[in-house]
This record gives C-alpha cells, sequence and structure tokens, in this order.
C-alpha cells in the first residue's frame, strides 16, 4: 500500500504492534502499538545480515514526508555500512535515569500493563526511585547505588522489593535498546529482602461480629448500602477488591448463580467464573440497580463503581473490634473456610481464580485439623476407645 496522511490516521490499534508497509519505499512503513501511539520505522538489515528496526518518529510529531526523507537519509548511511539503529542506542547512553524510566513507561509498558499496574509502578517512580537517581546517569549506576537505595527502605521491605524489581527490569530493557551492555544491569545482584507474608483468618465467632457491624452501622446510615454490599460480597466469593469494586451487572448471571468477570487479575486466561452461594445470592439481588450505571457497586453521588472502601471498612473493623483485619484478610478467611469445610485445593485455587497451585499451597496447613480428627477417629477405632462421633465428624468426651 502507498501510505498517505488519511489512510495512517485511519489506522486502528489490535491486540498487539500492527506493522504497515510503503510499497513506494521499501522499509519504510507504520507501527501502531496496542495503546493507538502511531510511529514511523525503517526495517533494513545491516551490513551483518542482521534484521533491525529504527523509530524514525512519532505520528504528529514529524510529518510523513519528513519520516520519508529521513529513512531515506538511513537508507543512505546503511548503503555505506553503517548501523543508524545502533548509532541511535550508543547515542543513548548517555541517557538519565529519567529519561530511561519515561522510555520504558511509554516504549514497554503503555499498552501491555493494566492501569494498576501503571499506577504502582508510577508510584514507585516519583516516591522512591526518581528523587535519588532521576538526574543519574545509567551508565554510571553502580550495583552499590542500587543496593544503597534498597537498603533505605529496610524498613519497608515490601516496597523496598517492588523498588528492586522495577529497576532491574528498567536496567533490562536498558540492555535490549542497546543503551547498557550486557550483562550490565546494577541490580542484578543484589538481594531482596525476606518477606513474611501476613495472614489473618476470621473465625467463626468474628465472622459473627463482622456481619453484625455490618447490618448496625448501615442501619444508623454510617455506611452506605453499597458498601455494606461490597464488603458483604468480598467475604462470601472470596473475590479481590478491585474485582467487586469494578463488578458490572452485564457480569451477574443469578440465573446460573455465578459471576462472570471479564475484569480480573488473571484476565489473560479469558473471564474467570464465581460460583454464587446463596447468600451472596441474595445480597447481589437487594443491591439497587442505579438506572444508567453499569456498575453494580455505585460511587460517589451515584457516578461510575466506589473506588475507596478503606474508610468504610475502618468503621467497620473498629466496631467489630477487628482493628488488626484488612480487606484483603476477607479472601483468606473465604479459603480458610473452604479448607475447615474438606474442599481439595485445587477446588479452591478455581474458586480463587489463582493460576497456579504455588498460590493456593499457602492454604495447604490448614487442612491439618480435619486430618488430624480423622486420625484421632481412626486411632480410638484400632485401639477399641470407641468414643461417640457426631454426625458432622466432630469426636464426643474425652
Amino acid at each position: 500500500m502507498k501510505l498517505t496522511k488519511p489512510l495512517i490516521a485511519s489506522l486502528s490499534p489490535g491486540n498487539r504492534d500492527r506493522f504497515y508497509w510503503d510499497e513506494l519505499l521499501p522499509g519504510f512503513g507504520v507501527r501502531v502499538k496496542p495503546s493507538g501511539i502511531k510511529a514511523f520505522i525503517l526495517q533494513y538489515r545491516n551490513a551483518s545480515g542482521m534484521s533491525r528496526r529504527l523509530t524514525l518518529g512519532r505520528v504528529g510529531i514529524i510529518t510523513l514526508d519528513q519520516a520519508r526523507k529521513e529513512a531515506l537519509r538511513n537508507k543512505g548511511l546503511i548503503g555505506f555500512g553503517q548501523d543508524p539503529a545502533q548509532n541511535k542506542a550508543e547515542a543513548r547512553i548517555g541517557e538519565t535515569l529519567g529519561d530511561l524510566a519515561n522510555r520504558y513507561m511509554n516504549e514497554h509498558c503503555e499498552g501491555r500493563c493494566k492501569p494498576s499496574t501503571l499506577a504502582a509502578h508510577r508510584w514507585l517512580l516519583e516516591k522512591f526511585i526518581l528523587p535519588h537517581l532521576r538526574t543519574q546517569k545509567i551508565k554510571d549506576i553502580k550495583q552499590e547505588d542500587v543496593a544503597r537505595l534498597h537498603q533505605s527502605l529496610r524498613t519497608t521491605p515490601y516496597n523496598a522489593n517492588r523498588v528492586l524489581g522495577l529497576l532491574r527490569a528498567m536496567f533490562n530493557k536498558a540492555e535490549e535498546w542497546g543503551a547498557l551492555p550486557k550483562h550490565g544491569n546494577p541490580g542484578e545482584s543484589v538481594k531482596p529482602f525476606t518477606e513474611r507474608k501476613r495472614q489473618r483468618f476470621l473465625s467463626p465467632d468474628e465472622f459473627n461480629r463482622l456481619y453484625l457491624s455490618i447490618d448496625e452501622l448501615e442501619k444508623l446510615g454510617v455506611i452506605g448500602v453499597y458498601q455494606a454490599a461490597a464488603i458483604r460480597l468480598l467475604s462470601l466469593t472470596g473475590c479481590r477488591l478491585s474485582e467487586i469494586l469494578t463488578l458490572e451487572w452485564k457480569d451477574v448471571d443469578l440465573g446460573n448463580q455465578r459471576l462472570l468477570l471479564s475484569r480480573h487479575k488473571t484476565d489473560r486466561r479469558g473471564a474467570k467464573m464465581i460460583p454464587l452461594n446463596s447468600a451472596a445470592q441474595r445480597i447481589v439481588s437487594e443491591i439497587p440497580v442505579l438506572a444508567g450505571n453499569p456498575f453494580v457497586i455505585v460511587g460517589k453521588d451515584g457516578r461510575g463503581h466506589l473506588i475507596n472502601l478503606q474508610k468504610p471498612w475502618n468503621r467497620v473493623r473498629t466496631h467489630a473490634g477487628l482493628s488488626d483485619l484488612r480487606i484483603h484478610d476477607l479472601r483468606h478467611s473465604f479459603a480458610s473456610a473452604a479448607v475447615s469445610a474438606g474442599i481439595s485445593l485445587p477446588i479452591i485455587g478455581g474458586l480463587l481464580g489463582h493460576s497456579s497451585m504455588q498460590s493456593t499451597a499457602r492454604y495447604a496447613h490448614l487442612a491439618q485439623d480435619p486430618v488430624h480428627r480423622a486420625s484421632e477417629l481412626v486411632g480410638r477405632a484400632i485401639s477399641g476407645k470407641r468414643n461417640p462421633v457426631s454426625s458432622d465428624g466432630e469426636i464426643v468426651g474425652p
């Protein structure tokens, strides 16, 4: 095809990079990223026969005519044995970490990462990384610089390790882009801190106190109907907070007693099916539907979906005397209750939407109580000490 200004304007993004080549100038074309960003490019082979791709400039920043002239100029350099893409990469070696951060976010993360991931990266960059390293040339950053920053965050090991992980990823891309030599990642040998993941599970009595508090605070108007429904659904489905807050009515299938989540953490595996038990069905059926709003958990002033559940959650947990309980602990408690009910770990992993058994394995130790009860029953039977057993398998008597 012949690239023209109207044709380029009409090009739409897809799920991956799309390339459109000009029939008049071989190797010259336009790349359209999933984010919608369009750029003029030149594809060629260098003197060693390696296929190379040179970005000439973004559509809108340079014109089609300017891009053609730049492509022709670079083809002339290639004819004399030069490698324009390599020259450009070498010229970038003097860039600062701030420059690298912008390029990493715009060229690598944009269109690939979820909005929540992009927001987390920006937060880590602005709060921890850029204040220390923004103006430093990446070729001058040493392992001790990364280690010093990591060590300075030792009181919050989770944040420290996320900072280290993001720096490693950025330096890996710098290697790939030719801005750092191979095996030149200064964060590669820095050892992450040990993270002790806290797990808190609600007991049956604590579940009861939680629900009584939700009921009472909702009646008093301390928390709203949508806020109360969100907390109840989190505890009854094991869903993640984002999955409940962004739940739309089109995803609710009460006829088949399920939710079909199109937005969830592992959405590359397709829609996630969440079975709705009778208690959850009742909660969903009682939530008021707001005309013109597609979301189940309606936000402030009836617009969009609820963004932040932290304030109502703090009121509920304080009233229930559960000040150490986090929202995510409701998901852990759902899994704990499933284990106690004798449900297998693979099934629990399916309920929680885990992409691997490794994520579900953290609940394996909770299965020991029913195993111990079963062992006690067998032991008593073998030894002849047969205590009465209740219908639910509990041993009666000493």
